[in-house]
């Protein structure tokens, strides 16, 4: 049975913080692949500051070169919110007999009893949640006992931060993949006079 990775997100923009989750998910699982899935329109966020189709070139040039990691427009494709739910079970549909893991970072885990339909998810997929050993705490112990742990690399990197630098002029370089960055400045995305 193929074991398929999901990480989703806005991906306003990728960066590496999601790529190395990604990385070290597909290693200690083991998965066949991830797909990395940008959000048409995320439900817990106010919209995204780069108009879908950047986010989605963003996102293809950063899986580009990694024989196991690919987009997928799924939720840009689709009308409406992008339910994590809803596109798990196109996914199933897509992927009949793959066994799937949806992986986020710790970060998330505060936001869960927000998601939609959390039950659903957890009842099509394993969460995969990548933190450090040990730094993992909750009012919650029977949800933590319902999410698989993988221990990664503690990495301090958001897009916010990264929309942040750009808008006062400071350099990206080495928060994004190289190819990332140079269509950002390419196409102004993110500088004081976009936001």
């Amino acid at each position: 049975m193929r074991r398929i990775g999901v990480i989703g997100g806005s991906f306003d923009p990728i960066h590496h913080g999601h790529l190395l989750l990604a990385r070290f998910a597909l290693e200690k699982i083991p998965l066949d692949e991830v797909l990395f899935i940008p959000a048409a329109d995320p439900p817990l966020k106010q919209g995204a500051y780069a108009p879908a189709e950047e986010r989605w070139t963003m996102v293809e040039l950063a899986v580009a070169d990694c024989a196991d990691f690919a987009a997928s427009r799924l939720e840009l494709d689709r009308p409406g919110k992008s339910y994590t739910v809803e596109t798990l079970r196109l996914l199933h549909q897509l992927h009949p007999h793959a066994a799937l893991f949806f992986i986020i970072g710790a970060d998330n885990i505060g936001q869960l009893d927000e998601w939609h339909d959390l039950e659903g998810i957890l009842a099509q997929c394993t969460v995969v949640v990548g933190a450090r050993r040990g730094e993992m705490a909750s009012d919650d112990p029977k949800l933590l006992a319902r999410l698989h742990f993988i221990d990664t690399p503690l990495i301090e990197l958001s897009s916010t931060e990264i929309r942040s630098r750009r808008a006062v002029g400071l350099s990206i370089r080495y928060m994004v993949p190289e190819a990332v960055e140079a269509h950002i400045l390419a196409k102004g995305l993110y500088a004081a006079s976009c936001s």
